[in-house]
């Protein structure tokens, strides 16, 4: 790395001379915000080319009702389990961390297998995540299925990164060119699954170089004025993705409107258990609301973070009243959140 920063910023500032006006880039997912801070790769940007952080973090888009609704079966009597990401997330109540009818799992086999050995409790699994998660809960739905495990049931709150993105690449407020796009969601959906986009995007691995390769591909294809799809992680991503995950995915969820923490009720921006398998549902099984939006806490910028409006550092509460060990915003809870990865490498240039 040391050895190409001199290509690289070269590289990057003579693709930019061939652009009129600033560029605007975004990066998606969570791992490349978190990779961008770490190798500092801000520091090699051009003038005029700016990288904002996206909506890309599972935890950070997470919304306070789903946190409530697992709060309020911990309190009932029902095992929820959780992974350990999950449990400073904010809701309205307050955090999964004091609770007591917690198991915090590695794997989303591991609530089932501890409700298959304890079938006098009820457990349920608490998941979120984009499509790589959403397959594993569909493979433990099916599980559950198959076996009739009863007292299993999932709380879910996976989220569909495409519509997000198309309403993203609208907003008059964000200007932005072009998407650096996830590749983990990648490698299950495909180069099709961004297919259509209306702004350039290239999906990428998250070695440093390789995200700085996506950003000079890129901005080839903004002045070039295309609005192509590149995949430029092909050793993990094919044309038509994975198809097995997808068809798993397609036989136990369907896509809903749901909240994006930050951002809001999206069309089609959630998915939830299809309805022949109810009984595995937890928010059918015990009733839940699911409707509605809690509050941002007071001062917290978080969805403007999460839609490119302003960097981490701009917001009031950063590094002050939010830091990692006590955070304020869903942002700050996960270490791909744009704002801990922010304050974490903020001394090498990433702010």
């Amino acid at each position: 790395m040391n050895s190409s920063v001199a290509f690289w910023r070269e590289a990057l500032k003579k693709a930019m001379a061939g652009i009129d006006g600033a560029v605007n880039l975004m990066e998606v997912c969570g791992s490349h915000s978190l990779a961008i801070a770490k190798f500092g790769l801000r520091a090699l940007l051009p003038e005029g080319l700016r990288l904002l952080s996206g909506p890309g973090c599972p935890v950070c888009v997470s919304g306070a009702r789903f946190i409530d609704n697992a709060i309020a079966l911990s309190r009932n009597g029902r095992k929820v389990a959780v992974f350990g990401d999950l449990l400073r997330i904010p809701g309205s109540e307050g955090t999964l961390q004091n609770e007591r009818e917690l198991l915090v799992i590695y794997s989303p086999e591991e609530a089932l297998d501890y409700a298959k050995a304890h079938p006098s409790e009820e457990v349920v699994l608490a998941a979120v995540g984009f499509e790589p998660t959403l397959c594993a809960g569909a493979a433990v739905l099916e599980e559950a299925w198959k076996s009739q495990t009863e007292n299993f049931s999932m709380l879910t709150d996976f989220k569909r990164i495409r519509p997000v993105l198309d309403g993203l690449a609208q907003d008059p407020k964000t200007k932005l060119n072009g998407f650096i796009l996830p590749g983990h969601v990648a490698s299950v959906t495909g180069e099709q699954g961004f297919a259509g986009l209306s702004l350039p995007g290239v999906i990428s691995g998250f070695a440093a170089e390789n995200i700085l390769h996506s950003i000079l591909l890129l901005l080839k294809l903004i002045g070039g004025r295309e609005t192509a799809v590149v995949n430029n992680y092909p050793q993990m991503v094919s044309r038509d993705g994975n198809r097995a995950a997808l068809e798993l995915i397609r036989r136990y969820f369907e896509p809903v409107s749901g909240e994006w923490r930050g951002i809001g009720v999206v069309d089609g921006g959630c998915w939830k258990i299809r309805k022949e398998y109810g009984r595995f549902d937890a928010s059918v099984k015990y009733h839940l609301e699911n409707a509605g939006a809690a509050a941002a806490p007071p001062g917290c910028r978080c969805g403007d973070v999460l839609r490119g409006y302003l960097r981490p550092e701009e917001c009031p509460l950063f590094a002050k009243q939010c830091k990692p060990e006590h955070p304020v915003g869903a942002c700050m809870v996960s270490g791909e959140g744009a704002c801990a990865a922010f304050y974490r490498y903020r001394e090498c240039g990433a702010c």
